[in-house]
């Protein structure tokens, strides 16, 4: 049995698009009513159309489905590329909690922690490492101030490795080897080695856990009844 997770965020696609064109309706009404228009109005409505529509652009070009969940693995989506994760590889998901003083603050993340980053390393491609690399930046930055915050060098956390040797031994190189080191970092920094961010998801990260949850029950109940 197959489930598709169409993003949250590509619903409000038409609503960005529509708010952009308005905006540029509404500046081109005023030019034509009035003599002279204030600069700062049209900056304001020019910048809005803009912003709006180039978001909304965004959220349109990003594949229909995030994430293609089976019995066997879970697939990850994007305009760039994807990866691909067994659900034997799995040792636990959840959402990521950083440390801010006498509390603990979630990451709008869901995190999973693998037995092997070789198999995502070995399906991921340049150009989405490349993305993911600049997209998870924030995450990378907000866990530095929260899990190192008497650390005074962060540089090694944002150099540019040579190469990257997996735990197997297995030697990586270019941007599939900055990733690999990206999620050794973020493994040692939150406890987990892949992301993906809340916005990929179709409810709430808790209750998207949930319902994953009952998917990996369903799914081990199946394999559990299957005779060998």
């Amino acid at each position: 049995m197959q489930f598709n997770v169409t993003p949250y965020a590509k619903r409000n696609a038409i609503a960005f698009c529509g708010i952009g064109l308005l905006s540029l309706v509404l500046l081109m009404f005023i030019h034509l009513v009035l003599e002279q228009v204030p600069t700062g109005i049209t900056v304001i409505f020019g910048a809005t159309a803009f912003i709006f529509m180039l978001l909304g652009v965004g959220k349109l070009i990003e594949p229909p489905v995030s994430l293609v969940i089976t019995p066997d693995q879970i697939r990850y989506l994007h305009r760039r590329g994807s990866w691909e994760i067994s659900w034997d590889n799995i040792i636990r998901y959840d959402v990521p909690r950083l440390s801010r003083i006498l509390d603990l603050e979630d990451a709008p993340f869901l995190g999973f922690r693998l037995y092997n980053v070789d198999e995502v390393l070995n399906s991921i491609s340049p150009r989405l490492a490349s993305a993911l690399l600049f997209e998870q930046r924030q995450l990378l930055t907000m866990a530095l101030r929260h899990e190192r915050p008497d650390q005074n060098d962060y540089s090694q956390y944002f150099d540019i490795p040579n190469q990257y040797v997996s735990p197997s031994g297995t030697v990586y190189k270019g941007l599939i080897a900055s990733f690999g080191l990206r999620m050794e970092q973020m493994r040692d920094l939150l406890g987990y080695d892949l992301y993906v961010s809340a916005t990929a998801l179709d409810r709430e990260v808790y209750e998207f856990k949930a319902h994953l949850q009952k998917l990996q029950a369903s799914r081990n109940e199946a394999t559990d009844a299957t005779p060998d």
